[in-house]
């Protein structure tokens, strides 16, 4: 199982690390392009959007791992296509409300961010992207199936995209509107792969059709389990989506765009870390489970030398970018240097949550999801308590000592339940 674990972690991992690369490139390229302030309005606009996808993302493929593989390993294929048809339901029904709320918050948005009508009719047009959100059941096929290289290459598409469009942009010295459609392009191409190459690994797996059977009634027949986990995971999505974009919207408007654009940029460098930890949760949430369910000793061995390696691991980097950072920031403008302490704190928050990362995979696992919940949300109060006390009086550093606190407090109650647990 380690071995197994490893191998897809180095796969996925490899990929999100060459869309962390392109991801930072793009965003330096188009900082060194753009005034600071219309950079900033272009984070924020994206921003706009991803929090809307958040709040109305079920992540259905956690389900599709839960419940689907004890499903697929004792061959009960007729349970694993009612699964999958109601997981695609949910999709499609959320990607439409995501959309619609979207355009309609829309004034809101201009309201709190400050936006001029332009940026307003820039926004409505935006709100269109999230159409090609429908991405859940496909990323829970690809993970199923063990295809963690499709899922690699996937995270490679849209910023692979965007960053070479940004280049393009940045050489022919093009407008912010230009810089506003690269960067809705590569999030629709790198979707819609995802819905691609889901669909197709599922060919030739069933011995019928998909949709042969479907009932509409057997969305209400699934098991109360089911829809508790995707009520839990959807909660959690939302707690998991305020330190990772609301806080760009929170930072813009206590500290105005120029400070939300430094603040996206140093969260940016601090993906170094967090997509690792996003990798290695999901990555490992298959083979615990399979874990779990078989009631292996080796579970609780794996979920925590994998959080003290993986965490040691993190403070080094933080340690590595206090270094080394400066001269790579005065590349993309002596503007952009002021970001130097805020980015090594948010590295260092970013370490501990690397650090949780095989914890939250373990409570996953072992069917806790809720209690997991109420750390999150216990978290995240605290998060965003202190964002504002901490922004109000310490200013752009201000986010990233509130992470730090906010993540520390996670991992030790993580620790505590997973070992309360076994």
């Amino acid at each position: 199982m380690l071995k197994r674990v490893l191998t897809n972690f180095t796969r996925v991992l490899r990929g999100r690390g060459i869309a962390g690369i392109c991801s930072v490139a793009a965003t330096g390229l188009m900082a060194n392009a753009l005034p600071v302030e219309q950079f900033g309005l272009v984070i924020l606009l994206h921003t706009y959007i991803m929090v809307i996808k958040g709040f109305v993302n079920f992540r259905t493929f956690e389900a599709i791992v839960r419940f689907g593989i004890p499903m697929h390993d004792k061959g009960e294929e007729e349970k694993l296509k009612s699964l999958l048809r109601s997981t695609v339901v949910v999709d499609f029904s959320s990607t439409l409300v995501a959309t619609l709320v979207a355009l309609a918050a829309v004034p809101f948005a201009t309201w709190m961010l400050h936006w001029d009508a332009q940026m307003s009719n820039w926004a409505t047009w935006y709100s269109l992207v999230l159409l090609t959100t429908s991405v859940n059941t496909s990323s829970g096929l690809l993970r199923l199936y063990d295809r963690f290289d499709v899922l690699g290459i996937q995270h490679t598409v849209g910023p692979l995209v965007r960053v070479v469009l940004v280049a393009i942009a940045w050489t022919v010295d093009a407008p912010m509107l230009v810089f506003v459609v690269v960067w809705g392009l590569g999030f629709c191409l790198g979707n819609l792969y995802m819905i691609v190459r889901g669909f197709a690994e599922l060919s030739g797996k069933l011995q019928t059709p998909l949709w042969q059977g479907f009932r509409w009634r057997e969305l209400r027949e699934q098991d109360s389990g089911f829809w508790r986990f995707v009520g839990v995971v959807y909660w959690q999505t939302n707690v998991d989506l305020i330190p990772k974009h609301l806080s760009t919207l929170l930072a813009g408007n206590l500290l105005g765009p120029a400070a939300a654009g430094l603040f996206r940029l140093a969260r940016e460098t601090s993906s170094i870390l967090t997509q690792p930890a996003v990798t290695l949760r999901e990555v490992l949430f298959p083979d615990l489970t399979r874990a779990w369910n078989a009631r292996e000793t080796s579970f609780s061995q794996l979920a925590f030398k994998t959080a003290w390696i993986a965490g040691g691991g993190g403070l080094l980097c933080a340690a590595f970018a206090y270094l080394a950072v400066t001269p790579i920031l005065a590349l993309v403008g002596a503007d952009y240097v002021p970001a130097k302490p805020l980015m090594v704190l948010l590295l260092i928050a970013a370490s501990f949550d690397l650090a949780s990362a095989s914890l939250r995979a373990a409570a996953y696992a072992m069917g806790h999801a809720s209690r997991l919940l109420h750390i999150s949300l216990l978290g995240i109060i605290v998060y965003v308590g202190l964002f504002y006390l901490f922004t109000s009086y310490f200013g752009l550093i201000g986010p990233g000592l509130a992470s730090i606190c906010a993540m520390l407090l996670t991992l030790g109650l993580n620790i505590r339940l997973v070992k309360g647990l076994r």
